[in-house]
């Protein structure tokens, strides 16, 4: 007898691969102009897609919309992408015997592409795995979060019309609302060439174990210490880092996790911080004030509040908390918390924050860097050589100065190290991994 669920993997393995045969030569305008049709779509339809983000993930509608903008931009970027991606003239007449000769490294499209993407940014992550695949000469099957299946389906609607109206070929872009072991399935089917994955390192580590040398893409989230030298404005860090601790209930794997204090501004940040994590409206993701929402469910909700109380009975400071109702856990802040508690060394993902003093910004340095993780990092200071120092001790995919480890640009590459993940996603650097190359050498005519 057939497994259930082997039948839907046959249909969308059988499906990319025969839009992927249709759709790998087309040429640049061709996907560039789809790709603008699609964020043309996607622009008329941002205020219906920004509420239901937030009906579904809890995520305050300001945020939502906000990454609806984001969203847009990284289509933009992915048109600039296709214009400049693809090909480049190799010199090859460097040694004796080459003259004449003519070569280019072309990116050829290597193939169907699965894409798996989380709850906490189901449009902008998204985008950022689609959009690349499809502007490469990929076709694309999309396992979206179960969390927000609303929203997938307009912005698969979106695409669909694009599509059409363009004349696409029909099935480039597949939407396969499917569990966990027709997505496994899927992934290991000879058919689909890359997967591109977003989510826990759990899952991610195991895609990696089972689909051997296949492509793949893993972005696995982190615990992003930020480092706060002495000498720096400890009241306008601790305004700046406030949001990026616990805005949309700190569900963001670049969330501000682990703080560490030099002493010499323990007492200014910490006072300044607590302030300003208090002062950001929590409650209703409707209210255009509000930015801590709810988490995504209540058993994340229980499981954060039991990890509160663990740590607590351990022996950790409580600098602000609240009672938790329902879904909605209030921003938490703790001190004294020992480095190999799960608070510090595990990714949280909601509004939970600690706080360390430290009597050196080296012994910092050392606290920060000491993680499994690597996928950003944050240092506050004003002397350059303590930045350098930075750049030799933390091994992450990026290294922010005096900018919070929220900040991000879709443009750029975004990618984490160790067990936050492997590759880079950012359309122009997504393209690489949705593609193979190939030299072109052509000798002088005989």
């Amino acid at each position: 007898m057939q497994r259930p669920g082997l039948m839907s993997t046959e249909h969308f393995a059988a499906r990319t691969a025969q839009a992927f045969d249709a759709w790998r030569t087309a040429p640049r305008h061709a996907r560039r102009s789809l790709i603008g049709l699609w964020r043309e779509r996607i622009a008329v339809s941002v205020d219906e897609l920004a509420r239901l983000i937030t009906q579904e993930t809890g995520k305050p509608i300001s945020l939502s919309r906000g990454e609806l903008q984001r969203g847009l931009i990284t289509l933009r970027a992915t048109e600039d992408a296709i214009a400049a991606f693809g090909e480049e003239i190799v010199p090859y007449d460097l040694m004796a015997g080459s003259q004449g000769c003519l070569a280019r490294l072309q990116r050829l499209p290597r193939g169907p592409v699965l894409a798996i993407t989380p709850f906490n940014f189901p449009v902008n992550l998204a985008l950022h795995k689609l959009a690349p695949a499809i502007g490469s000469g990929c076709s694309a099957v999309w396992k979206p979060c179960p969390q927000a299946p609303q929203t997938s389906r307009l912005l698969f609607d979106t695409f669909e019309a694009a599509r059409t109206e363009f004349n696409a070929p029909d099935h480039l872009l597949q939407l396969a609302d499917i569990p966990p072991d027709e997505a496994e399935a899927l992934a290991l089917d000879k058919r689909i060439r890359v997967v591109s994955f977003t989510g826990s390192d759990r899952v991610g580590l195991h895609l990696k174990n089972i689909l051997g040398g296949k492509p793949l893409i893993l972005e696995m989230g982190g615990n992003a210490a930020v480092v706060l030298d002495a000498g720096i404005d400890a009241v306008a860090a601790a305004k700046t880092l406030a949001q990026a601790a616990v805005a949309a209930a700190g569900q963001s794997c670049c969330k501000a996790q682990r703080f560490y204090v030099h002493e010499d501004l323990w007492d200014a940040f910490a006072t300044a911080f607590v302030e300003a994590v208090k002062a950001l409206p929590c409650g209703d993701p409707m209210d255009e004030a509000t930015v801590v929402g709810p988490l995504i469910d209540e058993a994340t909700a229980m499981r954060l509040e039991a990890s509160l109380d663990r740590a607590i009975q351990a022996g950790a400071t409580v600098m602000l908390r609240g009672e938790r109702i329902g879904t909605l856990l209030p921003p938490a802040i703790l001190t004294n918390v020992p480095e190999s508690d799960p608070l510090q060394c595990d990714e949280l993902f909601g509004p939970i924050t600690v706080l360390t003093k430290v009597a050196t910004y080296e012994e910092g340095l050392g606290l920060a860097a000491a993680t499994r993780f690597g996928l950003r990092a944050s240092v506050y200071t004003r002397d350059s050589g303590h930045e350098r120092l930075a750049e030799e001790k933390l091994h992450a995919g990026c290294l922010l100065f005096n900018l919070p480890p929220t900040f991000r640009m879709d443009a750029a590459p975004f990618g984490g190290l160790k067990a936050s993940g492997q590759g880079l996603e950012g359309p122009r650097w997504a393209m690489e991994s949705f593609t193979e190359p190939r030299m072109i050498v052509r000798g002088p005519v005989v």
